[in-house]
């Protein structure tokens, strides 16, 4: 071998070598962050299947798979932003409400922090709720109405449809709308009866979704159906009293907020950071153990 092929094969080797030390170093990494979030929420081997799986299940767009449907997207050239609470009542949306002037809001109790902000940035909020008496306070973008909603006209002045709610505030023709729900499982039924022209209205749809073991078919349906017009670009566990469950031959966060930006508006790309972010992931209920961690692997 003469001296020139001699430098040419030990530059491969060279490359070779430090290609396979990057890897070990992040394979290291890898298994160093999942023996401590096994460790501190005593998961079983089972439970991390998903990790090392999960690009391929993404690639593949299993019909089934409530995973890959749930994996969020980044929004490019888009920074995301916690509005509402650092804790429960806070939610996630993309920092663009130069179009917003709308935003409907169903389910308050007596968490307004979400809505308070949104009226700062002097946007109107219509807000739903049939359980409560009254607001915790008023506010002069505040507009709220002893209501809850419902998929199909009741001809009850208690609950109405989101189409009727629309069409009585003047908002029907109106788009870059903002849909919050907090109701507590009824978002499933909801969805499946709302007309696709209605969500496509919506410029970011976020809330409360409910899993369980019982109607996954419906659940799996809906965030199909939410999926054709509006993309996932964040996930929070709620850790009030939420837990672990089985769903398919995945685990999931059965309380997940979900925060969905219509497709017509932007465009996305591989989403790579790691939960909990730090001032966009609430940790909802103080006291108890913070689930987001467990993102990283489920989702």
């Amino acid at each position: 071998m003469n001296e020139r092929n001699f430098i040419k094969l030990i530059i491969v080797l060279s490359f070779i070598l430090i290609y396979l030390f990057f890897n070990i170093y992040n394979f290291n990494n890898i298994l160093f962050k999942l023996n401590s979030i096994k460790n501190e929420f005593g998961l079983n081997e089972k439970n991390m299947f998903y990790f090392f799986n999960y690009k391929k299940n993404i690639h593949n767009h299993e019909e089934n798979n409530i995973i890959s449907i749930l994996k969020p997207m980044n929004a490019i050239g888009n920074k995301k932003i916690r509005i509402g609470s650092k804790n429960d009542g806070g939610y996630v949306l993309l920092d663009d409400f130069k179009q917003i002037k709308y935003v409907y809001s169903f389910g308050i109790e007596n968490e307004i922090s979400f809505d308070k902000e949104l009226a700062d940035k002097n946007i109107d909020v219509f807000m739903y709720d049939h359980t409560i008496n009254k607001l915790p306070f008023e506010n002069i973008k505040f507009h709220w109405k002893k209501i809850g909603l419902i998929s199909i006209n009741s001809k009850n002045d208690t609950f109405k449809t989101l189409p009727e709610l629309l069409i009585e505030n003047g908002h029907i023709k109106e788009n870059n709308l903002i849909l919050k729900l907090d109701i507590e499982s009824a978002e499933w039924d909801i969805f499946q009866k709302i007309p696709i022209n209605i969500i496509k209205k919506f410029k970011f749809i976020i809330g409360e979704f409910h899993f369980d073991d019982n109607n996954k078919y419906l659940q799996l349906k809906t965030i199909q159906k939410i999926n054709k017009t509006h993309q996932i670009f964040h996930l929070n566990c709620n850790n009030c009293g939420s837990s672990i469950i089985n769903f398919d031959k995945y685990k999931l966060c059965n309380l997940l907020e979900i925060s969905f930006a219509n497709k017509a508006d932007y465009k996305f790309d591989e989403f790579k950071e790691m939960f909990p972010i730090k001032g966009i992931n609430g940790k909802n209920c103080e006291n108890e153990k913070d689930l987001n961690p467990l993102l990283n692997i489920i989702i």
